[in-house]
């Protein structure tokens, strides 16, 4: 019985290799990896020690993009998004031009709303983030506005969150609900890197589906698993975000709560991947651009 046993295991264990090795070659002869021209970024050139490197200016004013820079969808990227729009994965679907899983509008979710607890438990799914929120008192609610970036092996990939909570001013506990109107939801933008590439966008400049403000904003670029992953913080991985909050007011507070962890406001000059840590108030003074790389507030 136990010959048995182990023998089954055995014939398990080479299924599960032989699925991850077919994937690996499909993946790497396939070309699961977009084109380095199919992402609209503009470049610009930093003198970097003895060498020149390109330091993309993301999250540019300019949110079109022409026909000629979408990338052409090959058959593994073709059968992955069939996969996803036939069967369905918990909230989630597949954006084949980045190669990475966002979240549906709506999602079921909401329902669940969010606190402290959820995050001390990621690692039993192979989740390993750092955490950057932000917590103050807005229009007679409790807000809590919070970022994740980092390791998602769940889905073998390297990705980000952002995540808008409320509920009612000075309601005892720590539980926030996920905001049901649609006049609590903000406009949420952010660019993800590791070692300094582009892995996505969020809005996916390719899915007209994916615009629009929400709660939620997650995204996973699939089979990109970051190296330091288990190490905290990951420094290799990098978010651009910009929010749009509801007011100067509101966005000052939001402001306030990102220097007391430490970011400072550049208040000239461009952001970028040299600047971490730092932030941008915007013209319109409720658009917040903050770029975010070793800062980590979370339970691991």
């Amino acid at each position: 019985m136990k010959r048995n046993t182990l023998i089954r295991a055995l014939c398990a264990l080479l299924c599960a290799a032989l699925f991850i090795g077919t994937f690996s070659i499909l993946y790497s002869t396939v070309g699961a990896a977009a084109p380095d021209d199919a992402v609209p970024v503009d470049a610009n050139v930093v003198l970097a020690g003895d060498e020149m490197e390109a330091e993309p200016a993301v999250q540019a004013d300019a949110e079109q993009v022409d026909a000629e820079t979408v990338p052409s969808l090959n058959i593994f990227r073709r059968g992955i998004d069939w996969v996803f729009h036939t069967f369905g994965f918990i909230g989630f679907i597949f954006d084949p031009y980045q190669f990475t899983i966002i979240n549906q509008k709506p999602v079921f979710q909401f329902m669940l709303g969010f606190n402290d607890f959820y995050d001390v438990f990621p690692w039993v799914v192979n989740v390993w983030a750092d955490s950057l929120k932000s917590e103050f008192n807005y229009g007679g609610k409790d807000w809590r506005i919070q970022l994740w970036k980092g390791g998602y092996g769940v889905f073998f990939a390297t990705g980000g969150e952002i995540g808008i909570y409320n509920k009612s001013e000075n309601m005892p506990g720590e539980h926030y609900a996920c905001p049901v109107s649609q006049s609590d939801w903000m406009d949420l933008k952010y660019t993800i890197y590791n070692r300094g590439k582009e892995l996505f966008t969020r809005p996916s400049p390719y899915l007209s589906t994916d615009e629009g403000p929400y709660w939620w904003a997650p995204g996973y670029r699939i089979l990109s698993f970051c190296t330091d992953f288990m190490s905290s913080p990951r420094k290799n991985v990098v978010m651009d975000a910009t929010l749009q909050l509801h007011s100067k007011e509101m966005a000052q507070a939001f402001i306030k709560e990102l220097k007391a962890k430490g970011f400072t406001e550049l208040k000239s000059g461009s952001l970028g991947l040299k600047t971490p840590e730092k932030f941008q108030l915007k013209a319109d003074g409720v658009s917040v651009r903050l770029i975010w790389q070793n800062y980590n507030e979370g339970w691991y």
